[in-house]
């Protein structure tokens, strides 16, 4: 009965996955379509150089729209994805540069805030923040910088946001460079405004400390070393009632990393007791103990 409890708890969190993912990929979709192409103003990430690719090679054999541009710079990342951060992320993360790529073909570009690219700037920087946010909060990525500045995130104590602006401010300079500096200066507006956006939607950079209290400690070590790149402390335990001994496990993880952990959990011990602790800061190692 649990295996088929834990199943279906697999199942459904898959498939609130992949709705989140397509969801994402929709608000990405009209982000770039209704306020960033139509008015100049270029995106971040693949997004971005699908832009600039697609105004540089008008008129050539390569001219291809920004969607299709989009799926072929995320092929390789893609594969990156799959050895570095796992199947399950990888699957859900392909999902979403899908959807991605066929919102932006079918929805169509038309100027909502035509002749005001501050404007455009920050509203296309609001939904792009939050088609990206809320896909990585549910444990897959929009493709792109974001599959680079996860790993990045992951081996330090930095945020996704600033990773991301740190990157996507190279796709300023880019377009600055090939259409002059003011494209450059409504792109950093636009670059500013999603790595805030996202750093509140998406919170890698907020620290927990979790307690694990369990009879069955070697089983969801073994799983969430199969799933989770972290260190776990395990530490003996005896229940001041019961006086019976259990093993409290400690880690600390990213807030996203949440809801995984605690399934994996479950589906080990149905009666595993989980404390949830804010954590400041870390000093040290983070990625493994």
């Amino acid at each position: 009965m649990r295996g088929e409890q834990g199943v279906t708890a697999v199942v459904k969190e898959s498939m609130l996955k992949v709705i989140v993912a397509s969801i994402g990929g929709f608000v990405i979709a009209v982000a770039m379509n209704w306020f960033l192409i139509p008015s100049g103003v270029y995106s971040t990430g693949f997004t971005g150089l699908a832009q600039i690719l697609t105004q540089v090679l008008q008129g050539t054999a390569f001219a291809f729209g920004e969607n299709v541009w989009f799926l072929v710079l995320n092929l390789p990342l893609i594969v990156l994805a799959w050895i570095m951060l796992g199947r399950s992320f990888t699957i859900i993360t392909l999902i979403s540069v899908l959807a991605t790529t066929i919102f932006i073909g079918l929805i169509p570009q038309y100027a909502v805030i035509p002749g005001d690219q501050t404007l455009n700037a920050v509203f296309g920087g609001v939904l792009l923040a939050i088609g990206t946010g809320i896909t990585i909060k549910f444990g897959a990525s929009t493709g792109g910088f974001d599959i680079v500045a996860l790993i990045f995130a992951r081996f330090s104590d930095r945020s996704v946001g600033l990773y991301l602006f740190v990157l996507n401010f190279l796709i300023a300079i880019l377009a600055g460079a090939l259409f002059g500096w003011s494209t450059a200066l409504y792109t950093i507006v636009f670059i500013y405004v999603t790595s805030k956006v996202v750093d509140e939607i998406h919170t890698s950079n907020q620290r927990l400390t979790i307690f694990i209290i369990t009879n069955h400690a070697d089983d969801i070590t073994t799983a969430l070393h199969q799933h989770i790149i972290r260190g776990i402390t395990q530490m003996p335990a005896i229940g001041t009632y019961s006086r019976a001994e259990k093993s409290t496990l400690m880690m600390v993880i990213e807030r996203h990393e949440l809801r995984d952990i605690e399934r994996i959990c479950r589906d080990a011990d149905e009666t595993v007791f989980i404390n949830v602790v804010a954590t400041d800061s870390v000093v040290g190692y983070f990625r493994k103990g």
